[in-house]
């Protein structure tokens, strides 16, 4: 008798724990690498026995192994699907970061990657996504970013495959439009760098003997750290609505 009462609730919570856990191994702030990962683990395992029993749409445990794995392949691959959205959209900091270091003359000045400790990153880019990891937190949406997953139940239904041809046309629309959102955070300091080096294109032209990128490169660090100095603010809130607006999609309206 208790066997058959345990083994639905066991089911349910090992299905949910499928796809909370995929998700949160990925998600901004929950799955990087200074993360412990006893925590991101205990973090999916409360988020799942909580989420467990008012699920409703769970399905009843199948009679065979073949269709158990189908299950829980799915589930798992729709929680990698929302963790690596979340991953992505993160990563606009990262290359807008990027573009605006090669645009002030710091592509050169490597650290080590914060947020992986894997390979190195520019001192920018890692600037900008601490920042945006850190303002994610203080804003409450890592709260948005767990709801989401919460509602994922209502678009996702569980037991059932994921539409891969839906998810692979949304993941690439994701792709395009982060780079977009990059390009656009870091404009000002693209403007500022092509003007300074036509400017310094126009001086080694008319002075040729003068090592003009050299006498070029004080000047150029002092006004792109001016300009970023004065967008910052505007850079971390334009973001912090693009990220709002792209979790919405997983959200009821």
């Amino acid at each position: 008798m208790l066997s058959h009462i345990l083994l639905p609730q066991l089911f349910a919570f090992l299905l949910v724990f499928c796809r909370l856990g995929s998700a949160i191994m990925l998600l901004p702030g929950f799955g990087e690498a200074y993360v412990a990962p006893r925590a991101r683990l205990m973090l999916a395992l409360m988020f799942s026995l909580i989420l467990s029993p008012i699920i409703h749409s769970l399905p009843a445990p199948p009679s065979s192994v073949v269709a158990l794995l189908h299950i829980l392949i799915a589930e798992v691959l729709i929680g990698l699907f929302i963790g690596a959205l979340s991953r992505m959209l993160i990563a606009t900091m990262h290359i807008a970061g990027t573009i605006i270091a090669y645009e002030s003359s710091m592509s050169s000045a490597l650290t080590q990657d914060i947020a992986s400790f894997q390979g190195q990153d520019t001192s920018m880019g890692n600037l900008l996504t601490m920042t945006a990891v850190v303002l994610l937190f203080v804003t409450d949406l890592h709260h948005l970013m767990l709801r989401g997953l919460a509602e994922s139940y209502t678009l996702f239904l569980p037991g059932q495959f994921p539409p891969l041809e839906d998810l692979a046309q949304h993941t690439s629309k994701t792709m395009s439009g982060i780079f977009q959102v990059a390009m656009q955070l870091a404009a000002p300091n693209i403007v500022i760098g092509l003007m300074l080096y036509l400017g310094a294109g126009i001086v080694a032209r008319l002075m040729p003997n003068m090592q003009i990128f050299f006498i070029m490169v004080s000047p150029q660090l002092l006004i792109s750290f001016s300009v970023l100095m004065i967008t910052f603010s505007s850079i971390m809130l334009w973001f912090m609505d693009y990220f709002k607006n792209s979790l919405a999609a997983f959200l009821p309206p």
